[in-house]
């Protein structure tokens, strides 16, 4: 029985089988490094299981509050009338539902820094790009500096 059921768990049960159990028991070079890539994607798997939902809602928190900021700041019509929108970020913590909002909130950001740039507020672009950069390093911890090792 697992102490701790969770989807990251069970990835990094299943990167010690690997490591403990069969990387030592073969011998081809070339399948060694295809067992490195696959515990590489398996850890970076649970990262992203054991913190994605948190990461996106929290980034739709700070997208929608720069969004208020930015309409407010430039009176762009189309940015309020966005943010007016269902923004269908509810209650719900399935990944689907999370991942439908994050994307909406996505197209927000855009519109956002986009108004930002047309009213020349440098203020907002940095304040927009800032928000970018969040998100790359939510990107890059999923990542992890994958490549295909070996190729």
């Amino acid at each position: 029985m697992i102490g701790r059921p969770t989807t990251e768990q069970v990835l990094l049960d299943c990167c010690r089988v690997l490591a403990d159990d069969v990387l030592p028991a073969v011998a081809d070079e070339t399948t060694r490094v295809r067992l490195a890539m696959l515990d590489k994607v398996l850890r970076n798997a649970a990262v992203r299981a054991a913190h994605e939902i948190a990461w996106m809602r929290e980034e739709v928190a700070a997208i929608r509050s720069y969004a208020q900021a930015a309409a407010a700041a430039t009176g762009d019509d189309d940015l309020r009338a966005a943010l007016d929108a269902p923004a269908g970020e509810g209650e719900s913590l399935h990944l689907s539902d999370v991942v439908d909002g994050y994307c909406r909130a996505g197209d927000l950001l855009s519109a956002s820094l986009e108004a930002a740039l047309d009213a020349d507020r440098a203020d907002l672009v940095a304040r927009g790009e800032s928000l970018l950069r969040e998100r790359l390093a939510h990107e890059s911890a999923v990542v992890g500096g994958w490549n295909s090792a070996g190729r």
